[in-house]
This record gives C-alpha cells, structure tokens and sequence, in this order.
C-alpha cells in the first residue's frame, strides 16, 4: 500500500513507562500496513511463481478489482507486461503503479480485444455473466476464490470462482487460494483482522502480561463510504499489537509467528477443487 503516498511516516516508540515504572507499555514495530503487504505480497508471488512453473509470460493483462490484492498483483506485472485494471471505485486507482491502464467498467474494453491472461480478484459478488460475456477468452485466466479453511456454509455458497473457472476455458485456469488461519474468508483484510485478534491472544498469555490492544478498525469503511484514501493510508500505519506488561514481550515475533501459518497458492482448474491445500500444509 505504499504506492504513490506522500503522507508523513507515523513514528511508532518500541517501549515506554505505564502507569508506574513498575508496567511497561510494548509497541509493535508491524503496523497493520505491514501486514497488508505481507498477505498481498503472498498472493502476488504465488501467481508469479505459477506463471513461471507453467514457463508463461503474458503480454497483455486484464485485472478486475484493485482491493487490495489486485493492485499488489498489477503493480509486479506492470513491470514486464502491458496491464489493464478494472473497478468501479476510481478513487482506489491511486494505489497503481502510474504505467497500469485504469478502467472504471468491463464495458469501456472493446468487445473484440483481447488478453492473454485475465485475474478476477473480485471475490464474492464480482463479475456477472454479462460482464463475462463482454470478455473474450484468454490463454489464461486466475479467480481469487474468496473462501478459506474457516468458510461457513453460507459463505460457500455465495461463492462462484467454479462459474467463472468454467465459463472462461482457457487453456490455463486455476484459482487463487489462501488459507492457514481458519479465516471465513480469503479477503487480505478479513486475514489482516486474524492475524490482529490472534495476535492479540497470543500477547496475552505471556507471563506478566496485564492486556493487549491490536488495532482493530472496521478500515474498509474509510475507502468505501468516506472514500478517503489518505485517511486511510495513515490509519494503516498504527502499530499493528501493543502490550501492557510487567516483562518484555516479542510483539513482532508474535505476528510474524501468525504471518507465516498463511499460505497462497494456485489450484489448477479443471482438477481437484478441493479447497484443502494441496501441498500438504495444514
């Protein structure tokens, strides 16, 4: 998230007296910005490293969606690849790399272009089948599912990556899967809330911890009802855990521990859409 921005760095102290010099206040030097880059920079590098596994290189790139994932993803391709994105906020295309193409709709792409490769990260709701209509099939095309191992069965079935995986054909299909945290959804903030609360649970059962603080804030609000990029720019800066403790405590080990329990991937569709993780990690 750190595209573009020109706000003023928050200086977060690592440590500082409580109450009474007997209780020390403990802050993280992860700030929630930090574990939105981690959770999207491990979705971006699982599709890289698929594309290179399959010895892919697409010319040409359609993205739909820029939060949070697909702006991550669209800020690496850009590098080697000529991509478009899409959403209908345009407010969030401050978070692209300034040689990504910007569209507020499908409809504004010729009907007879083409891509190579197409990534949906719209999750639940996201492309209708007339939007899809809209797009010619490309070599390659990757869905963002948007359940997780934590899913219930209501999210389940408001899910339809299969539709898409289905509909496109193309000669690559897969499905872009992240897991490890029991998370109901796949989403880099519902992540980012996990590793928060989790985090938080952790701090507390260290020795002579008296209570801990994650920065919980319902973020999504300030991009998409006040539509404040700024504000939420340093909103995500705030130190992500901080702890009142009579010992020290490793914030920063503790979310790192909860940061490395995730893991993203790419399924290959048709084939086994089990959304158990392929590789053996639980």
């Amino acid at each position: 998230m750190k595209n573009q921005q020109n706000s003023t760095e928050m200086e977060i102290p690592k440590q500082e007296q409580g109450i009474t010099p007997t209780v020390q206040t403990i802050f993280s030097q992860t700030t929630v910005e930090d574990i939105i880059n981690f959770i999207a920079q491990m979705k971006a590098q699982a599709i890289l490293s698929w594309l290179e596994k399959k010895q892919i290189s697409p010319q040409k790139i359609l993205i739909i969606g820029i939060y949070l994932t697909g702006a991550k993803i669209a800020n690496h391709l850009v590098k080697s690849s000529r991509v478009t994105v899409v959403d209908i906020y345009p407010h969030l295309k401050r978070f692209l790399d300034t040689a990504v193409s910007y569209k507020t709709s499908i409809y504004e792409i010729d009907s007879l272009e083409t891509f190579d490769m197409i990534i949906d990260t719209t999750g639940l709701g996201g492309l209708s089948p007339d939007e899809m209509k809209h797009i010619n099939t490309p070599q390659v095309f990757l869905a963002e599912n948007p359940t997780s191992d934590g899913s219930d069965v209501r999210i389940k079935c408001a899910d339809h990556t299969r539709d898409r995986l289905e509909y496109f054909k193309a000669n690559h299909n897969g499905q872009i899967y992240t897991a490890g945290l029991n998370s109901k959804t796949s989403g880099t903030m519902t992540l980012t809330m996990d590793i928060l609360r989790k985090s938080m649970s952790d701090a507390l059962q260290e020795e002579g911890v008296l209570y801990t603080v994650a920065s919980l804030d319902f973020y999504e609000r300030i991009l998409f009802q006040e539509r404040d990029y700024e504000k939420f720019l340093m909103a995500i800066k705030k130190p992500a855990l901080v702890v009142s403790s009579l010992e020290h405590v490793k914030c920063d080990q503790i979310i790192n521990n909860n940061l490395n329990k995730i893991h993203s991937q790419i399924i290959d569709y048709p084939g086994n859409y089990c959304l158990e993780p392929v590789d053996g990690k639980k």
